[in-house]
């Protein structure tokens, strides 16, 4: 089944790539571009497994057994899961093509290890069946994550990696505690047993302990504060890593512990469809969700550097899709996994935008870059339709992803009452007030007075941000193409 080849082919290109970088003998485009092409291909292979076994491995499982049966680990493929490592790998290849030019000098072999072996952790965090096994891949894309954030020691890098790290740890004991919980109470580590778990207050508190650790990775309110300071310090390829998919699969994990309780999600339903009231569950990821999205807008607006803007912009984006999962319905799940998609391809598509002399945090100052799109038309032109895509404008995919959570909670409104619907409301209100800080990125930097020296990257230079919009777009355009035949 295709999560395991997947991974067997990620981890083996990381593996690679380190032989490649230091076999490289005394050649510069060896040395330069070695690395980068073996995990590209890598990427590329796993992408052409994935979406050659899609719809065969639909509904399918493998369990590995080097233990006793209780604690094999399992593997499953539903469409979530297909479509979600599809869109991290995606994610990945561009940003794999993009670093081929960001980096100027050689050897850079650990760069390409640490990201191939973070898409492969991903791919088994997507599609790990028990909680051990999502625990274990978790663990390997924390750290892989960690050492793309302090890739080149910089101070303020290092500093931002030791806050993540650490705050990574808390998350990953609290998640443990959580998992010990769910299974003296529902007996099973497998996620399809989670359900049952909520029989006793004790394992519902068990559930909420789990979600709340993985939330860090999620950048939930209050575990946030890590991620603005490591978008603000980190190389921009790692950025466009971690944001683009590292942060979306923080969610998805939150997706995978709820997914069982979820009526036709694809998991026999463990809670009635027809509670009348939302259940203690569903208000805490209500409250979570109301507070996430109005701390990201809040912030947003009052930033004047556009990498910080971005960070909290993706916290907002959290914050949509908490509340879509707590309407544990399958419009919710299907919101999600959509938002992952599109808020994924836009924030790695911004992050590769800013360029390679704008590394620092003092040159992605807006008014650093203010008139940039003015220099460069095409530079102007990616900004622009990026900031209307965030922004949830049609014809990019984003407004659908916006239009299903909003669905999602006003189906939940009607099965469970009015929290819903004042959730649904306040979601339109948040992407209004995100109207404001886009607003602003596209008048400074696209219609400003250009300041300093022209930006005089080329097409090739940014065809795999253009590449990006291009799928945002081609979403938007044809929506039901995926919603109809992949979601």
């Amino acid at each position: 089944m295709w999560p395991t080849t997947v991974m067997e082919v990620l981890f083996a290109g990381g593996m690679l790539a380190l032989l490649v970088d230091i076999g490289g003998g005394a050649s510069p485009a060896v040395r330069r571009y070695g690395a980068g092409l073996v995990v590209c291909l890598a990427a590329a292979t796993s992408l052409v497994v994935l979406a050659s076994d899609w719809s065969r491995s639909l509904g399918g499982a493998v369990t590995l057994q080097p233990v006793e049966e209780p604690f094999a680990t399992l593997y499953v493929a539903d469409r979530f899961t297909a479509f979600t490592a599809f869109t991290v790998l995606v994610i990945g290849l561009a940003v794999i093509g993009y670093s081929l030019r960001y980096f100027e000098s050689g050897r850079q072999g650990p760069f390409y290890a640490l990201l191939s072996i973070l898409l492969g952790s991903i791919v088994g965090v997507v599609s790990a069946g028990d909680l051990l096994a999502l625990f274990l891949f978790w663990e390997g894309m924390t750290v892989t994550a960690f050492g793309l954030v302090t890739y080149g020691r910089a101070a303020l890098s290092m500093e931002a990696g030791l806050k993540y790290f650490l705050m990574a740890g808390v998350g990953s004991l609290l998640a443990l505690y959580g998992i010990a919980a769910v299974y003296f109470t529902a007996g099973s580590i497998r996620l399809s047993a989670i359900g049952a778990a909520l029989g006793t207050n004790f394992g519902e508190l068990g559930l909420i302990v789990l979600l709340v650790g993985l939330g860090v990775e999620a950048a939930v309110v209050p575990l946030h504060t890590w991620l603005p300071d490591v978008y603000s310090a980190s190389s921009l390829p790692a950025v466009s890593i971690i944001s683009g998919a590292v942060t979306g699969v923080g969610v998805f994990a939150l997706f995978k512990v709820l997914q069982p309780l979820v009526p036709g999600g694809g998991v026999a339903p463990m809670i009635p469809p027809d509670q009348f009231g939302p259940t203690n569950l569903q208000a805490v990821l209500a409250a979570l969700a109301l507070v996430t999205m109005l701390v990201g807008n809040l912030s947003a607006l009052l930033q004047g550097n556009l990498r910080r803007i971005l960070s909290f912009s993706s916290i907002t984006q959290t914050g949509y899709m908490l509340a879509a999962l707590a309407t544990l319905n399958v419009v919710g799940l299907v919101a999600v996994v959509f938002t992952i998609w599109n808020h994924g391809i836009l924030k790695s598509n911004f992050f590769m935008m800013i360029g390679r002399k704008n590394a620092s945090i003092e040159a992605s100052q807006l008014e650093s870059l203010r008139g940039a799109g003015r220099g460069n038309r095409l530079l102007g032109f990616l900004y622009a339709s990026c900031s209307l895509a965030m922004m949830g404008a049609p014809p990019f995919g984003m407004f659908w992803s916006e239009v299903l959570v909003v669905e999602s909670l006003l189906v939940a409104g009607q099965m469970s009452g009015a929290l819903f619907y004042f959730l649904a409301a306040a979601v339109v209100l948040n992407i209004v007030l995100s109207i404001g800080y886009y607003f602003r990125i596209v008048n400074t930097v696209v219609f400003g007075d250009a300041q300093g020296e022209r930006d005089a990257r080329t097409v090739r230079d940014l065809l795999p941000s253009a590449s990006l919009l291009g799928l945002s777009l081609a979403t938007g355009v044809f929506p039901f193409l995926i919603l109809g035949t992949v979601l």
